[in-house]
């Protein structure tokens, strides 16, 4: 299911320069004025494509995206903004567009220019494949990524169609990782806008691999705005497509063997219960004892101790995957640590944690921490 009004091609420049087959850029093009909104990393670190985008996303127009793996254009200087904006100038004129009608995204090793020659010269093949293959253009902004992530909703005739790539530096803070969503659905911008930073809060903003944010995280939305399609439906399809997107995410994480979902409630408020079970999902004790199918549930009250919520002890009580571990504050009666390691052995995981009697609650979910997550990290540009 494509989102009438656009299209999209890929093509390989070896950007990272290891001869790799790849398709590593890519390009996104709306054959109509798109509506433009976004959210980006609140890393204080932000990369050219980054300020470039957050400029962009004032004028609220855009025609193309062009997306690139393997080199993420961060701690380049002026330079690299003067790279990703000639870059956005040769797309505008194979196009025929206006260049601040191209937004950049990038993706990769961090402090290296971009090799703009190697791109230049794939910018007609990709101004002359467009079409309807969206799985090329997701793979052309994978890293370290597994499989493309693809999502899709049609409500009415409208579509809602969305990519995103994420596997490792993953942590919750704004929208972690590179997704762009696109709809032909009518929209008013205010009404995008607002969908996507609503969805965000409980999608991208609740997951975490690794605890780190990345100097590139970009979630922008997109809409051709050519068909009439209920709005309500439309909303609800787009934090669904976003949902689906975060999900596998984690799911792809670095290493990663297990999902967990951590369930905070009882604090004060719903930013607390964020910070606690933030602060369990980004234990490296926690997340290796999950590896090891440990039931070592000291090491979560160790956590949740250390989140900087004011909690009661004497009121913390745990269960994992429906076992109790804890209540109030101490090894939970009749708790069976051979039934927790057990239950531990399975791919998903849930821990539910409550804090006390607060209306507060919120939901992060993690991965475990695995040999592999090492092997790939230290090898990074090896």
């Amino acid at each position: 299911m494509i989102p009438r009004g656009f299209s999209f091609s890929a093509a390989n420049a070896d950007i990272d320069g290891t001869s790799s087959p790849k398709n590593d850029i890519g390009l996104l093009y709306c054959n109509t004025k798109a509506s433009l909104c976004g959210v980006f990393t609140r890393n204080r670190v932000k990369a050219a494509p980054v300020l470039i985008g957050m400029d962009l996303v004032k004028r609220g127009v855009v025609r193309a995206v062009l997306a690139n793996s393997g080199n993420a254009n961060a701690c380049t200087g002026e330079a690299g903004l003067d790279d990703a904006k000639r870059l956005m100038a040769a797309v505008a004129s194979r196009l025929k567009i206006d260049a601040d009608e191209v937004i950049p995204l990038s993706t990769g090793v961090i402090g290296v220019r971009l090799p703009v020659d190697k791109m230049l010269s794939k910018l007609d093949t990709l101004a002359r494949g467009l079409g309807d293959n969206v799985d090329t253009f997701a793979r052309s902004m994978m890293t370290t990524d597994t499989f493309p992530k693809i999502a899709s909703r049609k409500v009415g005739q409208a579509c809602i169609l969305g990519v995103a790539k994420g596997s490792g530096m993953i942590a919750p803070d704004m929208a972690t990782t590179l997704a762009i969503v696109i709809t032909d659905a009518i929209m008013e911008r205010g009404d995008l806008e607002r969908t996507i930073k609503d969805a965000v809060r409980t999608t991208f903003n609740a997951i975490t691999v690794d605890g780190d944010t990345s100097t590139n995280d970009t979630l922008i939305a997109l809409s051709s705005n050519m068909l009439h399609a209920e709005l309500e439906g439309v909303e609800k399809a787009i934090f669904e497509v976003i949902q689906e997107l975060s999900m596998m995410v984690v799911k792809d994480g670095e290493g990663a063997s297990k999902v967990v979902r951590i369930n905070v409630s009882g604090c004060d408020t719903d930013e607390e219960a964020r910070k606690v079970g933030k602060t369990v999902g980004n234990s490296l004790l926690v997340k290796t004892a999950l590896y090891g199918s440990d039931p070592n549930w000291g090491r979560i009250m160790a956590a949740i101790g250390y989140s900087g919520v004011d909690i009661d002890t004497g009121s913390v009580s745990i269960h994992i995957s429906g076992h109790p571990v804890v209540e109030r504050g101490v090894e939970a009666g009749g708790y069976k640590e051979e039934d927790v390691r057990s239950a531990l052995e399975g791919k998903d995981i849930h821990i539910d944690i409550s804090v006390g009697s607060g209306s507060g609650s919120f939901t992060i979910w993690t991965t475990d921490l695995t040999h592999k997550y090492v092997d790939i990290n230290a090898e990074y540009r090896s």
